[in-house]
């Protein structure tokens, strides 16, 4: 029995021992050992030998290639007019302006136009963002002669005396001092003191109006008045009674009541006839007459009021007006916004007064235009001491130069606007020109108003100033000096 279970572990055994070594010898006959014993190139670096395969021109000489590709592109080079000139350095570092002149910072002078750096707007261009009205960089042409090859001209300003084209206007009474009267009752007009175009004072009656009503009020203040003084009396006895412990609180308490509703309806009469126009001095007055009152001094404009006439409430009567300053109503198109403004100073001048001008201040601007006209309306106060104007007069109205004798006038081809800014070329030699920092104005009529920044004795460039615009602008864009 124990025999027969060592032959099944045995026999497995074997075949599985014969089958290794049959995988051995089946096997080592393609092992990399076999394979050395028949490879002649045993040993050698096969990396080497596998780039010679995959390169196919591996120890040629590719030198005559080049060249023939050189002779493709020789007469482009030829005909390149920057051929030499050391572009490609200039293309690959773009923040550098002017290659070559040591830029880098704004000492000393520059070799090329012979003026310093930080005054060279050509080297410099950069500085132009920090210039203020009245500074300036300057500009040198390549050549004394350049200037007038290119037709660049140049002449003093002129100054501005007012700022361009009048504006139509017209008279109206001043709103501040104008007054229409009326009767805030119906009633009837019993008698007129002042005439149509008399100057009257304030607190003058002009009129007497017999109306119910105000003889009605006048009564009931009476009434009123009686029934306080009363009220006042029985208070001060209670008052008496209750200090010696004869009344008792209650009735002293009510008496004070009847009192200050006594007083309440007086003042309450009082102050409607205040409101109708009754004086303080005439609230004690008896009767049915209402006066109407000059409530200012002033011209009597306008008068409706006749004697014996019925009139209703709230027909006006009278119309006063102060006729020492007027109003002048203008009417500013929307290219001129930005010159009317609260404060500006104006002059009148009228067809029917010549040879005369009336200075005014505008004062109020309207907030947006008329949907009509399109037409922006402003308000400006004039004197009229004189009394030579009259309300409805139509005029012309200038805008008085604020700076005058200081603002000067350009033509309109000397503005150089670069960046949205003001700037001028000042011609300081023959070849060399100012870019001047300005603040410009209206234009009108070819010129343009400058408001500060130069001065009656400089020369501004008025033709071809656009000419050394652009050098400005190339400087800008990148070229360099010798460019220029």
């Amino acid at each position: 029995m124990t025999y027969l279970k060592h032959i099944r572990w045995a026999v497995p055994t074997l075949v599985i021992l014969a089958l290794a070594l049959g995988v051995c010898a089946f096997t080592g006959a393609g092992t990399p050992a076999a394979t050395a014993a028949t490879d002649p190139h045993a040993g050698h670096d096969h990396a080497k030998v596998e780039k010679k395969k995959v390169d196919p021109h591996a120890g040629h000489d590719h030198a005559p290639a080049k060249a023939d590709l050189d002779d493709l592109f020789a007469d482009e080079e030829e005909h390149d007019e920057h051929a030499g000139h050391g572009h490609a350095e200039t293309k690959v570092d773009d923040h550098d302006d002017h290659e070559g002149h040591d830029h880098g910072h704004v000492d000393g002078d520059c070799p090329e136009h012979g003026i310093p750096e930080a005054e060279d707007a050509l080297c410099q261009p950069q500085l132009m963002d920090g210039l203020q009205p009245g500074q300036g960089l300057k500009v040198r042409l390549a050549a004394t002669d350049a200037a007038e090859r290119v037709g660049i001209t140049a002449s003093h300003p002129l100054v501005a005396t007012d700022r361009g084209n009048p504006l139509p206007g017209q008279v109206v009474f001043n709103r501040n001092k104008l007054a229409r009267l009326s009767t805030l009752v119906p009633g009837v007009v019993k008698q007129v003191h002042a005439e149509l175009g008399a100057k009257v004072k304030q607190g003058q009656v002009l009129a007497e109006v017999a109306t119910p009503e105000i003889a009605s009020l006048r009564a009931s203040l009476q009434s009123a008045q009686s029934r306080s003084a009363l009220a006042e009396e029985v208070y001060l006895r209670e008052k008496d009674l209750l200090a010696r412990g004869i009344s008792s609180r209650q009735e002293f308490q009510q008496a004070e009541a009847e009192q200050s509703q006594a007083l309440s309806a007086v003042a309450q009469l009082r102050q409607q006839l205040l409101d109708y126009g009754i004086s303080r001095q005439d609230l004690q007055a008896a009767g049915s007459s209402l006066p109407i009152r000059a409530p200012f001094t002033g011209t009597l404009v306008e008068r409706s009021a006749v004697t014996g006439e019925a009139v209703s409430a709230g027909a006006a009567l009278f119309t006063i007006a102060d006729l020492d300053t007027l109003w002048i109503e203008l009417s500013v198109p929307e290219s001129r916004l930005l010159e009317v403004h609260s404060g500006a100073a104006v002059s009148a001048t009228f067809s029917g007064l010549p040879g005369r001008s009336f200075a005014g201040t505008v004062f109020w601007v309207a907030p947006a235009l008329d949907e009509k006209t399109r037409q922006l309306k402003a308000l400006a106060e004039i004197s009229n001491e004189s009394g030579l104007l009259k309300g409805g007069l139509f005029g012309e109205v200038r805008l008085v130069n604020e700076l005058k004798g200081q603002a000067l006038a350009v033509p309109s081809d000397a503005l150089q606007i670069i960046d949205g800014a003001s700037y001028v070329f000042v011609a300081l030699e023959r070849d060399l020109f100012e870019l001047r920092r300005v603040e410009s104005g209206r234009r009108d009529n070819g010129s343009v108003i400058i408001t500060s920044g130069l001065s009656a004795d400089d020369r501004v460039v008025s033709g071809q100033g656009f000419a050394l615009k652009s050098e400005i602008l190339k400087s800008r864009l990148g070229a360099s000096c010798a460019d220029h």
